[in-house]
């Protein structure tokens, strides 16, 4: 057997987790891990495929290409190597990947291309694997689900694989997400969700940890709202605003005469229900595209923003800013910065704020979808002598961590709190930095979104004091 040279040393936290991995498995039951980013998940999973289980054959799935090739480089490099290893990538046809699942000890795959290959052989692999690790299990359900909860292929993969134990890993398991039902909108945790579709599991959660060295590990975030003012845009908010309550009484009206039973749910699930009632079309379609506007208000470029606006009263498109203030207040801080992360939503968005660091003597880079070589980008950002900041949309951000950056500027915060805390933790520590147009709506949504973040990962996150 070939010699593996381990070059880590697990921590005091990290070696309770494999303890109760181990210990539960014994017993034939999975395992759910609630590990914070930057907390070792690689270490353990290292850990998992050669130290508990040397012998077991072993499904790694991760979620994307790019996880995909991070991960076969930390197994083979940084590590030291894993016996039996093998990794079936984007490029490997399907026969090539039979042969690889059928001979290899450990194999590193993404969900789709496991599906495609299963496919063509449903009985040759379904009882064959011992256990299989999920990174990133929560990013298996839906947000919104119906009749699917679970992303695609995740449904038939666990059918196939029920035989396995599982071990999935992810950075939270606190979020809900919403399971629509025979016109009933039910508000449900992602962990019980996980739990149906993986039984006889056993859950490791971060307060788990307490008594062990995982202080001295934890990076902290210090979280700063800061308000950006502009009076034009809070008084469109509060147009918009003034018409999504008259829609929102509409659509009750409507529930009240022909599906009262719904309407009794609005009051446990919010605005959400209403966005999805069983009521007219139009109803509904008014509601959406009012919400649409108020989220593109506060992160669109005045020029693309524009063409949303025509059905709004009292609202021209004369009235908006040539130069959005939250733009402005981004330099600014990366002016008082060494290296400075920003996150936005719009490419447009994120080109505009290249240009006004580029007048303001600030190296910018970016990242979006579109771009082919994150990792050239992300290096240069890392390597330059001097002030730099990087500008990812939500594409381009996937699976990259920064912990060289200073400050993490959030340009439009999304309503998901799991998802905006995994984007404070790409740098691991530092600032975290909230921009919202004050008196407007965007104020609430941002105080809303850090109250719940404070309140579920208080181990790592801390707001700013004066």
């Amino acid at each position: 057997m070939q010699k593996i040279d381990r070059k880590i040393v697990p921590r005091g936290y990290q070696k309770l987790i494999l303890d109760l991995i181990e210990l539960h498995t014994s017993k034939k039951k999975s395992v759910l891990l609630e590990l914070d980013c930057g907390m070792g998940k690689r270490v353990i999973t290292y850990e998992l495929l050669t130290s508990l289980f040397p012998d077991k054959r072993i499904l790694l799935v991760v979620l994307s290409s790019s996880s995909l090739h991070e991960t076969k480089d930390f197994l083979q490099n940084e590590y030291g190597g894993v016996e039996g290893f093998n990794w079936i990538g984007p490029g490997i046809s399907n026969a090539y990947g039979q042969k690889i699942l059928k001979e290899s000890r450990v194999i590193l795959c993404t969900p789709q291309k496991l599906s495609n290959i299963m496919k063509k052989d449903p009985k040759g692999f379904a009882n064959t694997f011992d256990i299989v690790i999920i990174n990133e299990v929560d990013k298996l359900i839906r947000r919104m689900g119906s009749k699917r909860v679970l992303i695609y292929p995740w449904s038939d993969l666990l059918d196939k694989l029920e035989s396995s134990l599982f071990i999935g890993m992810s950075g939270t398991l606190r979020d809900s997400h919403y399971v629509l039902d025979q016109d009933q909108l039910e508000i449900r945790k992602e962990l019980d969700t996980l739990i149906e579709f993986i039984p006889d599991v056993e859950l490791i959660f971060m307060d788990y940890l307490a008594g062990t060295d995982v202080t001295k590990f934890t990076k902290e975030t210090t979280i700063e709202a800061v308000p950006v003012e502009d009076p034009t845009i809070s008084h469109i908010s509060d147009i918009i605003g003034q018409q999504l309550r008259e829609a929102y009484a509409a659509i009750k009206a409507e529930l009240k005469e022909e599906a009262p039973e719904y309407l009794e749910q609005v009051e446990k699930t919010g605005p959400q229900a209403l966005l999805q009632a069983p009521v007219s079309e139009s109803l509904r379609a008014k509601a959406q595209s009012l919400t649409l506007t108020r989220k593109y208000l506060f992160s669109m470029m005045p020029a693309q923003l524009k063409k949303f606006l025509w059905n709004l009263p009292d609202v021209d498109e004369s009235m908006l800013p040539v130069i959005p203030q939250k733009v402005l207040k981004a330099v600014e801080i990366a002016q008082n910065t060494n290296k400075t992360v920003i996150l936005c939503s719009y490419i447009r968005t994120a080109k505009t704020i290249v240009s006004h660091l580029t007048k303001a003597k600030i190296k910018p880079f970016l990242i979006t979808g579109q771009i082919f070589d994150k990792n050239a980008v992300l290096q240069s950002f890392r390597k330059y002598d001097g002030k730099a900041t990087i500008i990812m949309s939500p594409v381009g951000e996937r699976d990259i961590d920064l912990p060289e950056a200073d400050k993490l500027i959030i340009f439009d915060c999304v309503r998901t709190a799991k998802t905006v805390y995994q984007q404070l933790k790409r740098i691991r520590g530092g600032i975290g930095i909230f921009l919202y147009y004050n008196n407007s709506y965007e104020a609430k949504k941002v105080q809303s979104v850090i109250s719940t973040i404070l309140e579920r990962y208080p181990w790592s996150t801390k707001i700013a004091t004066e």
